[in-house]
Parts: C-alpha cells; structure tokens; sequence
C-alpha cells in the first residue's frame, strides 16, 4: 500500500470501528438500540441486505456499551449449528457458567441463577446475535423467548424487570422468520433497517475509508463513483471489493489515479453485477 501512501489497506472487508460510516440511517439504527440497551428493554432486531453494514453497527455498539460497568453484554457472531441445546449451551458458556446442561430447563435455570448473580453486582445482561437469519428451527425461537421472561429482582427492591436485552441482526429473511413465531416477535420493541448506500453515500464511504487509512481522498477519479455504485448496488462490502482491486489494478499499471476505465476493470474481475437502479437488471459500464 505504500503506492498510494497508506498506511494500512482501506478496504478490508471486516467490522473495524475506525473505517465506519455512518449514514444518517446507521446514526439513528445505533442510536435506537442503544436506548434499548440503555432502557433494560425485551428486545431489538436490525435487518438489511448482506453487506450493508449490519455487523459494523453491532460493533459500535458494543463500543458504546463496553465501558459502562452496569451491561455485561455477550455476544455471539453468527448462532451455532446443532439444534437448540448446542445454542443454549454456548450462551452458557459465555456467562461463565460452568455446570452441566442436560436439557433447556436446567439450562434455563443456571442461566437464570447467573442473571441472578450478575444483578446483585449491579449488571444487566446483553445478548447479541449477529447473521441471525440462520436460526431457522422454532426450538431456537422458543428458547430465545424464554430467555426474555426472565426477571430479576431490582436492586432497590420495588420491582422486577427483564435479566436479559435480546439483539438479533441478520438479512432480512428473519423478518419472515419472526413472522412465524409471534411468541418472540410480540416480545421485540424495535425494527431497524438499513438500507444500501446512495451514490453520494457511497462517496463519502470510499473518501472516509481513504482518509483513515492515511491515503488522498481523490484517488478515486470524479466519474468511476457512479460505476462503483452502480456495481456494488451501494453495498459496503461491494465497494470494499471493487475499491480494494481498484487499487491493485492501478498500482499495476503505475497509475497515479483510480480511472473509471480501470473501476470497470475492477468490475468485472470482481464478477460484480451492475445494477440499474431503475430496472435492476445487469448493463455494461457506460461509455
């Protein structure tokens, strides 16, 4: 990368919260679960397309929260494969809990006790599940809304209220999903969705990358962002892709800009389909 003067690569494809943009809509996705978090609620679940940026907004807020000693959040990447106790016995994990689960309902109860345990120092439990569009059978569904009735008694004593704050993120197919389990679904006090990026989004993406990672904001030319936008239907993964072998194509042929002409090279040697925003069907790079 020390063609373009940078000092790391810009465009790799990994939630790293010191390349993140934050469109309008990011903002207020954040800001929103984080009132969920803050407030002790039931639930939240943000939705989008794969690579619209879902996990970097998880990563911010767990940032968010990380240093403020009353969450003790866990977090799972992606829900484990194996049916519903493998699930229960990874959240297990992750709380420290160290004794046997032979089933849900004594999983349930050393979850319950630990959520115990964690309220009396002054915590409040958070768990979040990224790419949870994979949690497809409803014994998964079921035992996550059991986990949201569990209560604990508030430290000043006048009440109950909720052990643990529920936060799926996934595609959108877990929309439908939920759709199928009202149990759960009555239980989750807010929706977010992210949407792709706008051309001008996705200029501000690309320069807000560039200067992160030390290098000239307008090495991109002027007329390849309508190309990489058009590519990448305003998909951060996408522009991360044909961004990043943008920049390998012009190091290559000792460019001292990113053409549009080799963005189109980018384009296909990515095998990235170009959208038309009105027909949503492949075209060529304009002429």
């Amino acid at each position: 990368m020390s063609y373009w003067n940078l000092r790391e690569r810009p465009f790799q494809n990994v939630a790293d919260t010191r390349f993140a943009y934050m469109s309008n809509q990011h903002r207020e996705g954040l800001a929103r679960l984080l009132y969920i978090v803050e407030e002790h609620k039931l639930g939240g679940v943000l939705t989008g397309p794969y690579g619209v940026g879902k996990s970097m907004v998880l990563e911010l807020l767990e940032k968010s929260i990380a240093g403020q000693p009353e969450f003790h959040l866990i977090s799972l990447n992606a829900p484990p494969s194996g049916g519903v106790l493998v699930l229960a016995k990874q959240i297990l994990a992750l709380l420290n809990c160290t004794g046997p689960a032979y089933d849900i309902s004594n999983a349930l109860a050393a979850i319950q006790e630990r959520c115990n345990a964690i309220e009396m120092n002054g915590g409040h439990i958070v768990l979040m599940v990224d790419e949870a569009q994979l949690l497809r059978e409803s014994t998964s569904f079921e035992f996550l809304h059991l986990l949201t009735n569990l209560r604990v008694q508030r430290k000043d004593g006048l009440m109950k209220e909720s052990a643990i704050t529920l936060i799926l993120a996934g595609h959108n197919d877990i929309r439908v999903n939920l759709a199928a389990e009202p149990a759960l679904c009555q239980r989750i006090q807010l929706f977010w969705e992210l949407q792709p990026l706008d051309e001008n989004q996705t200029l501000e993406y690309i320069q807000l990358r560039m200067r992160a990672a030390g290098g000239d904001i307008w090495i991109f030319e002027e007329d390849s962002i309508p190309e990489i936008h058009r590519a990448s239907g305003g998909l951060p993964r996408l522009i991360n892709n044909i961004c990043d072998i943008g920049l390998l194509l012009g190091y290559s042929s000792g460019a001292s800009k990113v053409s549009r002409n080799t963005i189109c090279q980018a384009i296909r040697e990515t095998n990235s389909p170009i959208i038309n925003n009105t027909k949503n069907e492949e075209v060529p790079c304009r002429n």
